[in-house]
């Protein structure tokens, strides 16, 4: 509060930029002897990561609130100014210790791999059954990577029109491969959710869709079929508003993650 003692006085307005300047010297010197290592940016408080350091790190802790729902809003404002390669998004236990809302597994993981996906989680905490989604999670994540990573994003459905939905997507530069998002919002009996018409597909490719951590008795209705990049882009795919699920594990947090990849 009392400024620098190593600046003069007509340089005290310069704390935070000498400060920088001395930050980066420092991740310079770390970064030229350890290149390989991983680094995560992260400051209590606030201020986790600008541009100017960005270069240093491999990822940034977003938030340290990590409650599901919330992160769909903080994530995608954050992923206005910053990459999803470099925004950490992990899946916590839940109770969230923030929020101290119960968000089901599910939904916690389709939401952290629109990001930058990592566990945040005792593998103590969780259930045999729970261990296998998170397996599944990683795995389907891998397959996914290279395309949420390095792809073009596109927002469908901002959770701030209050629509009762949010959605996403993400394609790649040759719109071979593309990842969709959908992210219930909010929940009341006998809701209407709009549909959600893609994005930057290519009209006149047709891709195939395969739902990731699936935990649906049946598979959707269109899994494993093929759609027009213009039907997709015009239309959309009608999502089921919940999980056809054994009871305990349907719930009023539906969410989805589509693969599309072109077919031959």
């Amino acid at each position: 509060n009392h400024g620098s003692q190593y600046l003069t006085a007509n340089n005290q307005s310069h704390l935070f930029i000498e400060y920088h300047r001395g930050f980066e010297k420092v991740l310079q010197r770390i970064r030229a002897k350890y290149p390989k290592l991983t680094i995560q940016d992260c400051a209590s408080g606030g201020g986790r990561v600008n541009w100017g350091t960005l270069p240093y790190f491999d990822e940034f802790w977003t938030s340290d609130n990590t409650d599901a729902l919330q992160r769909v809003y903080m994530q995608w404002g954050t992923s206005y100014f910053f990459p999803a390669i470099a925004m950490a998004s992990h899946i916590s236990n839940a109770p969230n210790h923030q929020t101290a809302r119960t968000v089901p597994l599910k939904y916690r993981t389709d939401v952290a791999m629109s990001g930058r996906l990592g566990m945040e989680i005792q593998p103590k905490v969780l259930s045999e059954a729970d261990k296998d989604q998170c397996r599944k999670a990683i795995a389907d994540y891998k397959r996914i990577r290279p395309i949420v990573q390095f792809g073009d994003l596109y927002r469908l459905q901002s959770p701030y029109d209050k629509k009762g939905v949010a959605s996403l997507m993400y394609v790649t530069d040759a719109k071979d491969k593309a990842v969709f998002y959908w992210w219930k919002t909010e929940s009341f009996c006998n809701q209407h959710l709009p549909r959600i018409p893609m994005a930057g597909l290519n009209p006149q490719k047709r891709y195939r869709i395969t739902e990731l951590n699936r935990i649906d008795k049946t598979p959707l209705a269109f899994e494993g079929k093929t759609f027009s990049g213009g039907y997709l882009m015009q239309n959309g795919l009608e999502i089921p508003y919940g999980h056809n699920a054994d009871w305990g594990k349907a719930n009023e947090w539906a969410s989805r993650v589509l693969l599309l990849e072109t077919a031959e």
